[in-house]
């Protein structure tokens, strides 16, 4: 249901249906991201620094960035408008690294999962692999819902890997 929200939202707001004509990007994106008509500015600001992620992020790294722009915004504010976007689509909750839970902002509308690297931290919207009609549930078992994440090395950090693999085989590593 997230996604259709996002999508009548959005919509809404770019064909000015939405009351007050025609509003810009930003309200866009904000809206999207909660599914809301209204907006606190702290949740604004949340979302920008959501949309402007190209990483996989955890809620600390998202405090620290958003805290460039509010300094004084409690961490729990952002933990709720996580939550929040969560309930959207707007983000996604891909796991744990090193204790905490990272997220990714979702890109592509529709189902969908995340290819994440494991160096960097890039993640990409990838279709789903998975097919009912390949992998069939068991008798008597419904399937309604799965998540999947792939982890592994972008292309840019293996050419960065196998660049480096002459300097550091000619150090004895």
């Amino acid at each position: 249901m997230g996604y259709e929200v996002r999508a009548i939202l959005t919509w809404v707001s770019a064909s000015g249906q939405g009351g007050g004509g025609m509003e810009d990007d930003s309200d866009t994106l904000e809206r999207s991201a909660y599914a809301a008509s209204r907006v606190s500015p702290q949740r604004a600001v949340i979302a920008r620094a959501v949309n402007g992620m190209t990483r996989a992020f955890s809620i600390e790294d998202l405090i620290g960035e958003v805290r460039l722009e509010l300094p004084g915004i409690g961490a729990a504010t952002v933990y709720r408008a996580v939550s929040a976007m969560e309930a959207t689509g707007f983000v996604e909750s891909l796991g744990m690294r090193e204790g905490s839970a990272i997220y990714a902002r979702c890109r592509s509308d529709g189902h969908h999962h995340h290819l994440v690297c494991t160096v960097c931290g890039a993640v990409t919207d990838t279709r789903c692999p998975i097919t009912l009609h390949a992998h069939p549930a068991p008798a008597g078992f419904r399937v309604t819902g799965h998540t999947l994440v792939l982890y592994g090395q972008c292309a840019a950090c293996r050419r960065e890997a196998s660049a480096e693999g002459p300097a550091l085989e000619a150090e004895g590593a």
